[in-house]
């Protein structure tokens, strides 16, 4: 096999390797490293040892995202707050879809990624290969190098630990998402509580992230009429160098909030479509995840 023909196979499965990086790790840069080492260790290989390129491909980048997020989690210990993934995010525009989800788009989300916090990196490997890239567990177990049997025990737990968030979602129509944005936002700019939280489920819940570099709500806040009260009082500290965008920040709904040219926040909304109203927001306020997105 040639060198080109060899880039063009590794090039083709690209998007989806990124996918699987950043899905186990919420870092767009070390999903990046990963790839990339990926890629090095692609050249290297011995084309007559692989019978399956994409598996092969999926195997190594697997287990550097597994060897990488095992001392994430170690660091995530001593975060300040909860954490959050460094957010995707992409103009409104209906042809305008993140690349990294070039497989199932509800296993992407901000919400979906944060429950996944809940899982130990195993785990969280196992649940991702199967549930987002459709693989058989035999395949996991050979590209994990562990037994199916295991891989069977594992994915069983990382569901039972997910509980029903795991089952795929009915995705709305994007510009009906959007309408619903836009009451949103026109909601909080009225100054009264009850029409803001009208549009917010009952159990609603918040989640930020400020990293201890900005102010964010540490604890998650559940509830309509305190969700509502706590973002009307981050409304009320805005001043006339601000601006929102609504965008998409990884195929979901948001508000990207700017104070001049640079970003301060982004809130992405988790819809309801069956009852048309925001079940989530996951707030991102740790500059560190807003840089890329700076003008």
């Amino acid at each position: 096999m040639s060198v080109q023909t060899s880039d063009d196979v590794y090039l083709a499965h690209r998007d989806a390797l990124f996918g699987l990086a950043y899905r186990m790790l919420g870092s767009v840069a070390d999903a990046e490293d990963v790839v990339a080492e990926a890629y090095l260790r692609w050249r290297r290989a011995d084309r007559d040892d692989v019978t399956n390129a994409r598996a092969y491909l999926f195997s190594i980048t697997s287990r550097l995202s597994l060897d990488l997020l095992k001392s994430a989690q170690r660091t995530r210990v001593s975060y300040v707050g909860s954490w959050l993934p460094e957010p995707l995010v992409t103009s409104y525009d209906d042809s305008d879809e993140p690349s990294v989800a070039a497989e199932r788009t509800d296993t992407i989300s901000l919400a979906f990624l944060h429950l996944l916090e809940r899982l130990s990196a195993t785990e969280r490997a196992v649940f991702v290969l199967r549930s987002a890239f459709d693989f058989p567990h035999a395949q996991i177990a050979e590209m994990l190098q562990i037994s199916p049997d295991n891989v069977r025990q594992l994915f069983r737990r990382a569901q039972q630990r997910l509980g029903p968030d795991s089952e795929p979602r009915y995705v709305p129509d994007p510009q009906h998402q959007r309408a619903l944005v836009e009451r949103f936002l026109a909601a909080a700019t009225t100054g009264e509580v009850e029409p803001f939280a009208a549009l917010l489920a009952e159990d609603v819940l918040l989640v930020g992230d400020g990293g201890g570099k900005a102010a964010s709500v540490r604890i998650p806040a559940i509830g309509r009429l305190r969700v509502a009260r706590f973002l009307r009082g981050l409304i009320r500290k805005t001043t006339p160098t601000m601006s929102v965008e609504v965008v998409r920040a990884n195929g979901a709904p948001a508000m990207l909030v700017r104070d001049g040219d640079e970003p301060i926040g982004l809130y992405a909304l988790d819809i309801d479509p069956t009852a048309d109203t925001i079940r989530g927001i996951h707030a991102i306020r740790n500059p560190d995840k807003l840089v890329r997105l700076s003008r």
